[in-house]
């Protein structure tokens, strides 16, 4: 009877008729391989005086096991607490500036305009587009956002049309729109897609 190798191309061939001596043959033959790299890792280990690094499991690389284990990858790698504080210092200090449809400072300031100016303080760089800045980190939800989380809000198409620094306890500070002034407020839920955790 011929077995298919896992690992090889050839088959391996048998002369056993009996299925119950095949069934023990094969299983003596994973035990005996068990065992020969039981002895060769304790071999090493006398040689060398060392016992070699078992190879460890994979872990699995989806985005929902990546934060799981140690956050995904982000574009800044968790910012300091220091920084999150000093960007919100300088978004506070805009506080009754004007929007502006496109403003930067540091006359007026729409929303994305505001959160670039206030991480750029704090020596974060980020894209000017809210929908550019909410790329810029990990996605969590609201009910998981922090003081220093990018609050976003998006049309029905799923594109981010406005931006806000979140301060915690359902508060954030934003340029809001036409006619406003940069300001804190009351987190607004109507279209709150979520947060951003740079």
């Amino acid at each position: 009877m011929c077995l298919p190798r896992h690992h090889e191309q050839t088959r391996a061939c048998r002369s056993i008729t009996d299925p119950e001596q095949q069934a023990v043959t094969v299983g003596a033959h994973r035990r005996g391989k068990r065992a020969l790299v039981v002895a060769a890792l304790t071999a090493a280990a006398l040689t060398t005086g060392t016992a070699p690094a078992l190879a460890q499991p994979q872990q699995p690389t989806t985005p929902v096991a990546a934060a799981q284990q140690s956050g995904p990858e982000r574009v800044h790698q968790a910012l300091a607490s220091s920084a999150i504080e000093e960007a919100i210092s300088a978004a506070e200090a805009q506080e009754g500036k004007p929007y502006g449809w496109g403003g930067t400072g540091p006359d007026s300031f729409d929303c994305s305009g505001l959160v670039q100016h206030a991480f750029g303080e704090a020596g974060v760089k980020l894209p000017r587009i809210a929908h550019d800045q909410v790329g810029s980190g990990t996605r969590v939800s609201y009910a998981n956002a922090e003081r220093g989380d990018l609050l976003y809000w998006t049309d029905s198409g799923g594109y981010a049309y406005h931006v806000a620094i979140y301060l915690g306890g359902d508060r954030m500070i934003d340029a809001p729109s036409s006619g406003g002034k940069v300001g804190e407020r009351a987190v607004m839920r109507h279209n709150l897609a979520g947060g951003v955790r740079l």
